[in-house]
């Protein structure tokens, strides 16, 4: 049996992963480095019909700078192309031809931009957009399920009521210092992408 003050922390606890999840996923796509997340956006249009990227294509991470995209038919190449570009104009776009199985095959290649002062400062204001909204998503998950178990433990005994608002503000606490710390590495990687843009500038 669940009780019921189990259930409203369950639920609590999977709603604030919810927002820490979208979060890490938000900040994969600011591209610094080349992530195949980045592609789960993407719809491709094929016959006027949309297809998810990976209906239509396979992807590659050749290097932290790189994804390349290998399309399931030849004829795909140019939508495919369109499709990544709509949602990642920042990409730079190359086509490629490889050896594949013998034959020759044609792949498109996405190099990540350089990281100069302006795209620094407009990913770190977006990484500092993204955190702000889901602080507040946290704390008001928090304020409305304090609520809610607050009821639950009405009649609970001492020793369970600390208990169970313990284990809440543990959730609290730990999404709270993984969200800060998503952040905080992005924000690292964000400035090591800048410094080595002004070292490959300087020389």
């Amino acid at each position: 049996m669940v009780y019921p003050a189990e259930k409203v922390l369950n639920e609590f606890e999977k709603v604030l992963d919810g927002y820490t999840g979208l979060l890490t996923c938000r900040l994969l796509n600011l591209c610094v480095k080349a992530h195949p997340i980045a592609l789960i956006p993407v719809r491709v249009e094929l016959w006027g019909e949309e297809k998810d990227f990976e209906e239509v294509a396979d992807c590659a991470i050749p290097d932290d700078d790189h994804i390349e995209a290998y399309p399931k038919s030849e004829e795909f190449l140019f939508a495919i192309g369109k499709g990544v570009l709509e949602v990642h104009p920042e990409f730079i776009m190359k086509e490629k031809t490889i050896k594949m199985g013998g034959q020759d095959m044609r792949i498109l290649s996405f190099k990540m931009p350089p990281v100069d002062k302006d795209r620094r400062d407009l990913l770190n204001n977006a990484v500092d957009a993204f955190y702000q909204e889901t602080k507040a998503q946290h704390d008001e998950t928090k304020a409305k399920y304090s609520v809610k178990i607050a009821d639950r433990l009405s009649d609970a005994s001492k020793e369970d009521a600390d208990n169970y608002k313990k284990r809440f503000d543990d959730a609290y606490k730990n999404n709270c210092d993984i969200a800060q710390q998503t952040v905080d590495d992005k924000k690292k990687e964000i400035e090591e992408a800048y410094q080595r843009y002004l070292q490959n500038k300087a020389t």
